[in-house]
C-alpha cells in the first residue's frame, strides 16, 4: 500500500505574513520606480489587483525584438530607474537578464532588489508566473 505524504498545510498567519510583504514591496515599487516591465496584460492586470500604480509596459504585447523594445524603453527612461517583472521561470529568467543587461548598457537604473525579493516570496509559494500573484491574495481570504 502506498502512503501519501502531504505537506502540512499553512495557517492564515503565514499567508497574512505573506499579503503584507507583498503590499510592502508593491508599495516600495510604487514610489521608487519610473516603469515596470512584464510579459503582458494578464501580468499587468494581476499587478494592478495587488496595488501596483507604476505604469507598465508589456514586453509580449508590444510585437518588437529585444533590442527594439530595449530601445524604445532607453528613449523614455534613460536615467530613471525600471524594474523588469517577467515570469520566474526558466525562460522569463533569461529573457529578464538580457532585457536588464541591454538597458543598463544604454543607461537606464535597473532595479534588481524588487525582482529578486519578490521572486523569491512567489517561488516559494510554488509561483513561477507574474499573473498568479493574485492567489498570494485569495489565499488569504480563507
Amino acid at each position: 500500500m502506498k502512503w501519501l505524504v502531504s505537506r502540512p498545510k499553512k495557517s492564515i498567519k503565514h499567508y497574512l505574513e505573506l499579503e503584507a510583504r507583498l503590499n510592502s514591496i508593491i508599495e516600495k515599487i510604487n514610489y521608487g520606480v519610473s516603469l515596470v516591465i512584464v510579459e503582458g496584460s494578464h501580468d499587468e492586470a494581476a499587478l494592478r489587483k495587488v496595488g501596483l500604480k507604476t505604469p507598465v509596459i508589456g514586453f509580449s504585447g508590444s510585437g518588437l525584438p529585444v533590442f527594439a523594445f530595449v530601445d524604445e524603453i532607453v528613449r523614455d527612461y534613460k536615467g530613471l530607474t525600471v524594474l523588469v517583472l517577467l515570469d520566474f521561470d526558466e525562460e522569463g529568467a533569461r529573457m529578464a537578464e538580457r532585457i536588464m543587461r541591454e538597458l543598463e548598457e544604454k543607461g537606464v537604473k535597473v532595479e534588481r532588489f524588487f525582482r529578486r525579493t519578490l521572486g523569491e516570496l512567489l517561488v516559494r509559494e510554488g509561483i513561477r508566473r507574474l499573473e498568479e500573484i493574485r492567489l498570494l491574495k485569495l489565499r488569504t481570504s480563507y
